[in-house]
């Protein structure tokens, strides 16, 4: 009787020891896989039941900024109310146990005044709990495990502690699964500012555009016209100056005329980005411009409002190569180089000194700021004598 005994005893350890290699080993393969939050959670709440024979599991995610805990996994079948289900921090036992880091060992809920029953929840089929923080040593708790039984369970400890051990097992995992997933969020976040300040932007050059047309242009044919009938009244020298002015004027006119035309913007809306280059290529009288385009895909890439930001940036390069550069020619390239768009102005003009010059002298803040709005770079590139380049790269994998 005492060998059949030793040999029982044994053949319990020996499974003891089974249960746990195989609980471990779940907790490695959640350990290494690149899950989200969600999967995360799920598949700790299966562990979990599994683990310690219980009837479900409920994950919850600990907010202590917004001071609440939000449901994040579950095991089948409240896995459907997951992101419907909150607690304010203090609240019901996993909001005690996310406040205070402490563990609850509950054989009754029902005798616990710390109790809060949720009808989502199904707490009326369960009596037994035990609810575990998900926390670093000395850290702030990111997480609750709430593990239920159907019937009462009166020794829980040795649960309590297999649970606790696989909490700290999958912590780090939770972790790293939330800080991705509110990184992301953030990442759109500004993504969406980036979006509604162009788009606003683009409003307000609308209205100046508008204002252009209606205002200034139309004061400048007026005056136009008027000079001219000075200059037939006029002789000598003066009907020359007068000339002189209405050149000035018409200059001025046709400089306006060509903001309020705006072809880059159309262009885009109607043909797309390439198109779009093109136009604003050939917007210019006096400057030959060489396209060297292979972005026939881009436009897919990139959304409406960020095309047309890149547009602008083009534009204001161009700008300046007409106002500075002192030459006739210049030169736009872009292409998609993997998931970056990179787009090249150069001159071969006078050039300048990027050290000494105001940034907004030469619209390089604009551009900067623009840029930046992209979660691009820009680069400026020149000497005296030298000419210029300007290069622009734009993340298109950010893009929807």
């Amino acid at each position: 009787m005492h060998a059949d005994r030793v040999a029982h005893v044994f053949l319990e350890v020996d499974e003891a020891n089974r249960a746990a290699i195989a609980l471990y080993r779940r907790l490695a393969e959640l350990l290494v896989a690149p899950l989200t939050v969600s999967e995360v959670a799920s598949r700790t709440a299966a562990v979990a039941v599994e683990a310690v024979g219980a009837s479900v599991c409920f994950v919850h995610a600990v907010d202590h900024e917004r001071g609440r805990l939000t449901l994040i996994g579950a095991t089948p079948p409240f896995d459907s109310v997951v992101g419907r289900i909150q607690l304010g921090l203090g609240d019901g036992i996993a909001g005690w146990v996310a406040q205070t880091g402490q563990r609850a060992v509950v054989p009754d809920k029902w005798a616990d005044p710390r109790y809060r029953y949720i009808p989502e929840l199904g707490g009326e089929h369960f009596t037994s709990l035990v609810s575990v923080p998900l926390a670093r040593e000395g850290e702030r708790t990111v997480g609750v495990l709430n593990v239920h039984w159907r019937d009462e369970v009166r020794e829980l400890d040795r649960q309590a502690e297999v649970i606790e051990a696989a909490g700290r097992f999958l912590v780090g995992a939770l972790e790293h699964a939330l800080l991705i997933e509110r990184l992301a969020a953030s990442e759109a976040e500004l993504e969406r500012f980036a979006t509604e300040l162009i788009r606003a932007q683009e409003f307000e050059r609308r209205k100046i555009q508008l204002d252009l047309h209606d205002g200034v242009a139309q004061s400048l044919h007026a005056a136009s016209y008027r000079l001219e009938g000075l200059r037939h009244r006029a002789s000598g020298d003066l009907a020359e100056e007068l000339a002189a002015i209405r050149t000035l004027i018409r200059t001025a006119t046709d400089e306006v005329n060509r903001i309020v035309r705006d072809p880059g913007r159309q262009v885009l809306e109607d043909f797309g980005f390439a198109d779009a280059l093109r136009s604003l290529a050939h917007a210019y009288p006096s400057l030959e411009v060489h396209l060297d385009l292979d972005v026939d895909d881009v436009g897919l890439l990139l959304e409406p409002e960020r095309s047309l930001a890149v547009v602008r940036i083009c534009q204001e390069a161009l700008n300046n190569v007409v106002s500075h550069a002192q030459v006739s020619k210049a030169e736009l390239r872009a292409r998609r180089v993997a998931d970056m768009l990179v787009v090249a102005v150069r001159d071969r003009g006078v050039g300048f000194d990027v050290e000494t010059v105001a940034p907004g002298r030469l619209g390089l803040a604009s551009m900067r700021e623009r840029a930046k709005l992209l979660g691009g770079t820009i680069e400026v590139f020149s000497r005296e004598g030298g000419g210029t380049l300007v290069r622009l790269e734009v993340p298109l994998a950010r893009v929807r």
